[in-house]
């Protein structure tokens, strides 16, 4: 209801993501399933916006890889499909400009899909692809316990995809429910900075003292190295 509120109000919807808990806490219930997911909602102001694909593109898995490294052109490939007239299908290869079509990316931070018509190579491959593809919107992040006043704090695993996709370095993030103050630690930690609204003095406190606490511990590593 307050994703569809916001959309009226002007924002635009683009997206809903599910946070997938594999560590939930349990319920007394005995008439639904217990709830092991949240949700996450991608918004925008408007139909264009900063968004860095690349910053949290996944690993393609293990039997992608193998499916993708085989030689196409050495395959006599299958006659299996009626009707077909332009020769014997074979398996998708890097040899094949259609191979991460639908969210693979390659070096140099541009999706498959806008570089693989204009860039091929004499031969119609892609360049320099990199075994990645586009994050699913399924994230499997386990909750954290946390030792502060505050029971129901971001894990910073959570944060960082949102961050990282949609706030360029060295910009600006904007949390108005700050709360023990997450979004700033993981935002000062990937060199953006952080405005934080929080009405909870308590709360608010807290978050100052971890900011400070993990920003000294940062610049000890630094120092460190």
């Amino acid at each position: 209801m307050l994703a569809f509120a916001l959309r009226a109000d002007g924002w635009y919807l683009r997206q809903d993501i599910i946070w997938s808990k594999p560590n939930p806490m349990p319920e007394s219930v005995q008439d639904r399933c217990t709830k092991a997911h949240e949700y996450l909602f991608l918004l925008s102001k408007g139909p264009r916006y900063f968004f860095d694909q690349a910053a949290i593109a996944e690993p393609i898995s293990a039997a992608s890889e193998a499916r993708l490294s085989q030689n196409v052109d050495l395959q006599r490939g299958s006659d299996r499909v009626p009707g077909k007239t332009n020769g014997p299908m074979k398996a998708v290869g890097k040899g094949n400009a259609k191979t991460f079509r639908g969210g693979g990316v390659y070096t140099g931070g541009k999706s498959f899909d806008n570089a693989c018509s204009s860039e091929r190579d004499s031969h119609g491959n892609a360049p320099n692809l990199t075994g990645t593809r586009n994050k699913r919107s399924v994230w499997e992040i386990a909750t954290q316990p946390f030792k502060e006043a505050h029971f129901a704090t971001f894990p910073p695993a959570l944060v960082e995809p949102c961050i990282l996709a949609g706030c360029p370095a060295g910009g600006t993030v904007l949390d108005p429910f700050f709360g023990a103050g997450t979004t700033g630690l993981v935002a000062d930690r990937l060199q953006r900075r952080c405005i934080g609204i929080e009405l909870n003095p308590t709360y608010a406190e807290i978050a100052r003292r971890r900011l400070a606490d993990d920003r000294g511990a940062l610049l000890d590593a630094i120092l460190a190295a």
